[in-house]
């Protein structure tokens, strides 16, 4: 990793410089930013940064770049997604003039969302219905250690198979029976029919955000399904918009293993 760093500064002063040979040919581009996703979250993002200002110089580079981090950065479902080196590249895509104005405005917008519920930050309170039950409940009526919040539509394939290995994770249902953990999945959309057909676990709460306020009111940025979002019991948001199981549990095997 150490070899890794001194490479990609040695690279980005050759940018800084101009030469333009040294650049990383595009379709080197994955590979580059696959080796920063590895690196500590701080560095990861001050080399993002330098980057973008280096292709500043060549919108064609910029663009391929900027697309490229969207597509891998962005996407809960992609294992080196990161939301924090994402918006490094779309604050330096709106405070500088390299693209189109509309192409700015777009990032701008893309900006905006990824700024809500931000890790460490409280998470925005929704309301919710549960089957059978004409009581509105909200997010900020659940009490335990930790909540899941398991954003999901019945009609994904993808959030089906989720549900199933939520159903059968021995530590979250551990945790959930011994009350330490709250799963609530929520239903964002308008099809009544389809949520009140689907089947969920009884280890989780089945919600549907019946008034539409996390989609009208944008209070969430979901920008792919299934995602989650773990909190503290003070909803302090310390996993957001996660597509990977496998990284919810590793976060909760440190929350409850932590002296």
């Amino acid at each position: 990793m150490k070899k890794f760093i001194l490479a990609a500064v040695a690279v980005i002063a050759a940018w800084s410089c101009g030469v333009a040979q040294s650049l990383p040919a595009p379709e080197r581009f994955n590979d580059f930013i696959e080796k920063m996703s590895q690196m500590p979250q701080r560095n990861a993002e001050f080399l993002m940064k330098a980057t973008m200002e280096s292709l500043a110089k060549d919108p064609k580079l910029y663009r391929q770049m900027m697309d490229l981090a969207e597509r891998r950065f962005s996407d809960a479902a992609d294992p080196i997604h990161n939301e924090g080196i994402y918006m490094v590249v779309l604050k330096h895509a709106v405070e500088n003039y390299v693209l189109s104005g509309n192409e700015r405005e777009k990032q701008r917008l893309l900006l905006e969302g990824a700024k809500k519920n931000m890790q460490g930050t409280v998470a925005t309170d929704f309301d919710y219905v549960t089957p059978g039950d004409k009581t509105v409940h909200h997010l900020k009526d659940l009490k335990a250690d930790n909540i899941l919040v398991y954003f999901n539509n019945p009609d994904c394939e993808s959030c089906e198979a989720v549900k199933e290995r939520l159903e059968a994770n021995e530590l979250i249902n551990k945790l959930v029976n011994d009350k330490k953990l709250i799963v609530l999945a929520v239903y964002p959309y308008d099809d009544q029919k389809l949520w009140k057909k689907a089947k969920y676990p009884k280890m989780m709460i089945n919600g549907w955000n019946q008034s539409r306020s996390i989609e009208y009111g944008e209070l969430y940025d979901l920008p792919t399904l299934p995602c989650f979002y773990l909190l503290d019991k003070d909803y302090t948001v310390l996993i957001k918009n996660e597509g990977s199981l496998n990284k919810v549990e590793a976060m909760l095997k440190t929350l409850t293993t932590a002296p």
